[in-house]
């Protein structure tokens, strides 16, 4: 049977997981950075503990991913991004008047439970059974909405000088009324995807049987904590060379909105080779990105060119847990199984941040966090290189994934 067309409201639920994950999500994670010189110069904390608060969302995002993934599969996703997007606004709007670091850590804890509700995690899974044939793709497509959002420091670099630092903190929670409308009036949890090569998918305990979760999870641990080690710290590298704040800006801009390139490859790789192969060529981006970083001059002209290249890599390495997913095992069900690899990437981008901070603040130097960020980033590729016979889905997985895909577009 010829598969059955997409309708219009198909087409405007991607629409809207992409908008969610461009302002609901970005906003709340990409524009913290630009507050850091704020914050230290304000508050005289140091860069470690300013540095601290992304981490603390960046791990909330991932370690309550699994819990994410269980509510979607029992309350479905529209009613966790509703959920998500509530939290988000409501802790930008209490950053405003955050005075102490206990009251600053409290509000990026509240940040960051809402982040990981509008995470990839519930986006992917409302998008992902409606296409069967290009799944990769249309997971790439909503993905760089976040890469979009990397017009986040740009606005809220533009939003402090105007506002200040409550007005910035408010204006970014004003904005997360434009997805939450579009959620409310557009989406339907409608959607049954495929079913996993099994027939279900693999509890947890099942899950931590297999070599290729282990062998995935850690690469993506090692990567994300490399790239998020100079994402939560390019802000704070490039103003301490010298770079006015707007500059800083525009480059962290250019890294986040190449993102949006590298998940669209991340994905076509994935649906014309592998979700293996998609990530292969996300970590090299980022690996060559952070070389480049260390060998350029921050006043360089080149500057832009490497934040392109690295924006690619982290752009695309956020495409890997769905596409693992949804490759071995299907969409039914899932969001327990795709929440325990996000607890891998979640960790990874917790520990970056803060940890460069720290070792800028013990060596009053970036060269060693960030050469430490290149060696993980590289062991992740070797990692994911060496173990290719267990990072493939064997003929029977693959298969029964085929069949699965061809009965949903039937």
């Amino acid at each position: 049977m010829p598969a059955t067309p997409l309708s219009i409201r198909n087409w405007l639920t991607l629409a809207t997981s992409f908008v969610i994950l461009m302002v609901a999500f970005s906003f709340g994670l990409f524009s913290l950075p630009q507050f850091y010189p704020s914050l230290v110069r304000i508050f005289h904390w140091n860069r470690a503990t300013v540095t601290a608060g992304g981490s603390i969302v960046l791990l909330l995002v991932g370690i309550l991913s699994p819990l994410v993934g269980s509510l979607v599969d029992r309350f479905r996703p529209k009613r966790v991004l509703l959920g998500g997007m509530c939290l988000v606004a409501l802790a930008l709007g209490m950053l405003s008047f955050a005075a102490t670091r206990t009251q600053y850590y409290a509000f990026c804890v509240i940040l960051g439970a809402g982040a990981s509700a509008v995470s990839i995690l519930p986006n992917s899974i409302l998008i992902g059974p409606w296409f069967s044939r290009n799944r990769g793709l249309a997971v790439g497509f909503v993905n760089a909405g976040i890469g979009l959002g990397g017009v986040a420091p740009t606005i809220t670099a533009a939003q402090i000088a105007r506002r200040g630092v409550p007005g910035a903190f408010l204006f970014l929670a004003a904005c997360i009324a434009i997805p939450l409308l579009m959620t409310l009036l557009i989406v339907k949890d409608g959607a049954r995807g495929a079913h996993s090569a099994a027939g279900r998918a693999p509890s947890a305990a099942e899950l931590a049987r297999m070599p290729m979760f282990w062998i995935f999870g850690m690469s993506l641990f090692f990567t994300a904590h490399a790239m998020l080690g100079i994402q939560q710290n390019l802000v704070l590298y490039l103003t301490g060379e010298g770079i006015p704040m707007q500059a800083a800006a525009h480059v962290f801009t250019i890294a986040l909105l190449a993102a949006a390139l590298g998940k669209l490859i991340s994905g076509v790789l994935a649906d014309r080779l592998s979700a293996r192969a998609g990530m292969l060529f996300s970590i090299s981006c980022v690996g060559l990105g952070i070389l480049a970083l260390l060998e350029t001059p921050a006043q360089s002209g080149l500057i832009d060119v490497l934040a392109i290249v690295f924006g690619m890599g982290y752009g695309g390495i956020f495409n890997a847990s769905p596409t693992i997913v949804f490759e071995y095992f299907g969409t039914h069900q899932v969001g327990r199984a795709l929440g325990l690899f996000y607890v891998f990437f979640g960790l990874g981008t917790a520990s970056g941040g803060v940890l460069a901070g720290y070792l800028f603040d013990l060596t009053r130097s970036y060269s060693t966090p960030f050469v430490l960020d290149l060696v993980l980033a590289a062991f992740a590729l070797a990692l994911i290189l060496l173990t290719a016979r267990a990072t493939r889905p064997s003929p029977v997985t693959a298969g029964a994934a085929l069949s699965a895909r061809r009965r949903v577009a039937a």
